[in-house]
């Protein structure tokens, strides 16, 4: 086994996990349908946290010719791949029973939903030197950088907002910009 081995398997148990909670959810929902819907703002808080988490999935994996086996790696990612479980777990109710829909449970627990997705995120970068050396700033392109400035400037807007449809617009930026960023990758190399 090699060290990227050992390390990605335990957080990819982590990410896998934190998946495994919000499409749980969403299959609840569904069931329930329709006597619960679901609503914009729950999809959207759904569909960002997911895309957050395959994407830093893909970081890990981008990583896996230089990703040491070393404690500051299984810690850093332990604790990043855990915010992205909690967040995961936190975007759909344990029960719906006595639920209509999904809007009031989006509005108590979406900035905390947000706010694991955000500190994961900053925390993916802000630890990158620790396990990866300096160097690994050098990876970096403007589509990264641009990805990370409507991270940091929509996010915020839809964790703090009192008004739901804020929440929706900020949170269909995130995941717009998200899809568009995956579309031009796919399609260019940036």
């Amino acid at each position: 086994m090699t060290s990227f081995e050992f390390v990605f398997s335990l957080l990819v148990i982590l990410l896998g996990l934190g998946l495994t909670a919000v499409l749980g959810g969403l299959a609840r929902v569904v069931k329930a349908r329709p006597r619960v819907q679901l609503g914009w703002a729950t999809g959207l808080l759904a569909t960002w946290t997911m895309m957050r988490t395959v994407m830093f999935w893909r970081v890990i994996w981008r990583t896996r010719d230089v990703l040491p086996d070393s404690s500051a790696s299984l810690l850093a990612g332990s604790l990043i791949c855990g915010l992205f479980y909690f967040a995961g777990a936190l975007v759909f109710p344990d029960s719906l029973e006595g639920r209509s829909g999904l809007d009031d449970y989006f509005d108590q627990e979406k900035s905390k939903v947000i706010l694991a997705v955000l500190a994961a995120t900053a925390l993916s970068y802000a630890l990158r030197p620790a396990v990866l050396g300096w160097a690994s700033w050098s990876y970096m392109q403007w589509a990264d950088w641009s990805s990370l400035a409507v991270i940091f400037s929509a996010g915020p807007v839809a964790m703090l907002t009192k008004r739901r449809g804020v929440a929706i617009a900020s949170l269909a930026v995130l995941v717009a910009f998200s899809l568009l960023l995956a579309l031009a990758r796919s399609l260019w190399s940036i």
